[in-house]
């Protein structure tokens, strides 16, 4: 099951231009079932929070998700996934940390490791340090996530329909991974219950997230969204195949920029 973390896509562009939009927030999100496609799951609850801290020379990114499902047999399943990445805002430097654990607290998944950009046309080296060892190249192209996150917003402000763009954001250790993101409608300031948000234009999204594998249709993970100019995101929808969630915006604070 492809991880939440992280949503979005584009064009390659310089990190420092890219960035130039987006601030640092604090996101509590609470999320509830809306679809089964399945038997064996009868519900499911959860919550996310989402940190980012503006460190001026880079980004400092903090998820926190918790999912409770309940299955056909009444059992209940937990499991309890951080991640922490830094992203250069010069869009050269990435390092990441996942670990999700189960029930009992034991470890499901655990990567780490660090990427770079090495070349002009974005492409790349990651190397993990779990598993160790493992070194992969990123096709060129290849935007981190807060790259992608701009690069997302610049495509819906002007005008485009879709983008397609690798994406490199650490919560697989298979490498990079395709994106296609449907850019369904781009609007103006409208009201909105968080002050924050009202002067803020928006684009609806439809991202999809696929192996980078000959022939592999389906994807592994699909999210939609309404995503604003600095980088928060109301109204999620998570798609996890068997099961599909709403995420609705519960609390978001928008700290003051500490970079001159």
């Amino acid at each position: 099951m492809k991880s939440v973390f992280l949503f979005l896509a584009a064009m390659a562009m310089p990190g420092a231009a890219c960035a130039a939009g987006l601030t640092g927030q604090n996101a509590v999100y609470d999320l509830t079932l809306s679809k089964v496609r399945t038997h064996d799951v009868t519900g499911a609850v959860g919550q996310m929070t989402f940190d980012i801290v503006d460190g001026c020379s880079g980004w400092a990114t903090t998820q926190h998700l918790t999912l409770l499902v309940r299955n056909v047999d009444g059992s209940l399943n937990k499991s309890v996934t951080d991640y922490i990445t830094w992203e250069a805002k010069d869009g050269k430097n990435f390092t990441f940390s996942l670990r999700e654990r189960d029930n009992d607290g034991k470890e499901q998944v655990d990567d780490a490791g660090a990427a770079v950009h090495t070349g002009d046309n974005d492409a790349g080296i990651v190397t993990y340090t779990t598993p160790a060892n493992t070194r992969m190249a990123l096709p060129p192209g290849t935007l981190f996530p807060m790259q992608h996150t701009a690069a997302l917003l610049a495509a819906g402000r002007e005008g485009k329909k879709f983008i397609a763009p690798p994406l490199f954001d650490g919560t697989s250790a298979d490498g990079a991974q395709s994106t296609f993101v449907a850019i369904l409608g781009h609007q103006g300031p409208m009201p909105d219950r968080f002050a924050a948000l009202s002067d803020l234009p928006s684009s609806n999204v439809d991202i999809a997230f696929y192996p980078r594998k000959p022939g592999d249709q389906n994807p592994d993970f699909r999210t939609q969204m309404r995503y604003f100019e600095d980088g928060v995101a109301t109204n999620l929808v998570l798609d996890f195949g068997d099961f599909v969630m709403t995420g609705k915006l519960a609390h978001l604070t928008i700290p003051p920029t500490p970079c001159k």
